[in-house]
């Protein structure tokens, strides 16, 4: 019997994947973003294995408590760091580089905790996670919150108010203002396809309308939803990622039905999209196929789902908006969205990447077990009927993207048929 002498493959499942793999397939077709000094891309492993110890150590005696709840709570924060300390070394690098690798892998790290913590809440009845939050994260949680609706007075011409005679417009401009315009910055950067921000914009001020009746929150008068959301705040946010995006030589994505050197209007999009079989040009080809299609719909439906777990969480759980809970929460899930957005983007456009990237995966976890928590805590609060206008305009969007649907699927057959003729 005769041993080849060629090198025998012993799997990918005993090869020690470096903090830098990237999968060849993906690697071979991406230009990565420059690392720039090399001083800080040293390994610092076993200096930050001694200083993690120690700092243990230190902290251990330093931030002794007499009550199980605070123990218990300085535990998880130090076990969180820890975690990240090994992140930060070894998780793979991302298909983003900038900043730096690291501030990628942090977040990483964050998201393995973060989701962890989700399914650990998961488990508990409505009456006994009240309880733990009260007992070991903080107890003024677990109270009803105060409800505020920004639709009481919705003049927008106050001529008797001596301040100002817009002053319910003028009185608007809070501190919550510039958190907005940053907010959709950081989703241009998600997105980064300005139509596509454009329209996700007023997709989720429609989503305000349509749940109004249950978060009193949502609540809003027609110029706060035009005027201070739509021009202001998010066309604003959106103008300024477009720009960074410019100034930084950030990768844009090609989401729109549109050719490399062509620019046509959206009814002549559509119209080839029902009339003409000759699409093979089309850069991203988001109508080329119904599996294309849907993943589209799904990314856009999935964002919305990402910004809506927020306020319908924070509604049952009566968190307050400026908790740290939350702040724990958003600022960390947003720019993680950024490099989880690369990797749905990779997955839905290269042909060659066939698995979902683990950014990607870990997003969709992160988001649906927070829908997993709400509903396992929503019981009787939202009992209200949907509005019948509400019903109406949602009939009207699922006529339109069924209708949709089955002219990409007759297309999509016509040219299988040509295909097979060919």
């Amino acid at each position: 019997m005769e041993i080849s002498s060629k090198k025998i493959d012993k799997g990918i499942q005993c090869e020690v994947l470096q903090r830098e793999y990237i999968p060849p397939n993906i690697q071979s077709t991406f230009f990565h973003e420059s690392e720039g000094w090399s001083v800080f891309y040293r390994s610092r492993t076993i200096s930050l294995l001694i200083f993690m110890l120690v700092t243990l150590y230190v902290t251990s005696y330093w931030f002794q408590s007499p009550t199980l709840q605070e123990s218990a709570y300085i535990g998880y924060i130090f076990s969180f760091l820890a975690f990240c300390a090994y992140g930060g070394s070894y998780f793979p690098n991302t298909l983003i580089q900038r900043p730096h690798p690291l501030f990628w892998r942090l977040l990483q790290s964050w998201a393995c905790v973060y989701m962890m913590s989700i399914v650990f809440l998961i488990y508990f009845t409505p009456e006994q996670l009240q309880q733990f939050l009260q007992q070991f994260v903080d107890p003024k949680l677990g109270r009803p919150l105060p409800q505020k609706s920004y639709a009481e007075d919705c003049r927008f011409y106050t001529p008797e108010n001596e301040k100002s005679k817009f002053y319910n417009l003028t009185s608007s401009f809070d501190v919550f203002v510039p958190a907005h315009i940053f907010g959709w910055t950081v989703k241009m950067w998600i997105l980064r396809d300005f139509k596509l921000a454009m329209f996700q914009q007023i997709a989720f001020e429609f989503m305000e309308i349509t749940f109004r009746h249950w978060l009193p929150n949502f609540w809003e008068c027609w110029w706060d939803h035009v005027i201070l959301d739509i021009i202001i705040c998010n066309t604003g946010g959106i103008i300024v990622g477009w720009y960074t995006m410019k100034l930084f030589g950030m990768k844009e994505y090609k989401w729109s039905l549109r050719k490399e050197n062509r620019k046509d209007s959206w009814f002549k999009n559509f119209k080839r999209l029902c009339l003409s079989p000759q699409l093979d040009r089309i850069e991203w080809k988001v109508f080329s196929s119904v599996k294309r299609f849907l993943l589209v719909i799904w990314f856009l439906v999935f964002m919305n789902l990402c910004d809506l777990s927020f306020f319908f969480n924070k509604f049952v759980l009566q968190i307050n908006t400026a908790h740290n809970v939350m702040k724990f929460r958003v600022f960390p899930l947003g720019f993680f969205s950024i490099v989880a957005a690369r990797d749905y983007y990779v997955y839905i456009s290269d042909e060659n990447v066939t698995r979902l990237g683990p950014n990607a995966w870990l997003m969709h976890a992160i988001v649906l077990g927070e829908w997993v928590l709400f509903f396992r805590n929503y019981q009787g609060i939202f009992v209200e009927k949907f509005p019948t206008y509400i019903v109406i305009i949602w009939i009207g969007i699922f006529a339109l993207f069924f209708i949709t649907l089955f002219s990409i699927w007759k297309r999509e057959r016509r040219l299988n048929k040509l295909k097979k003729i060919d």
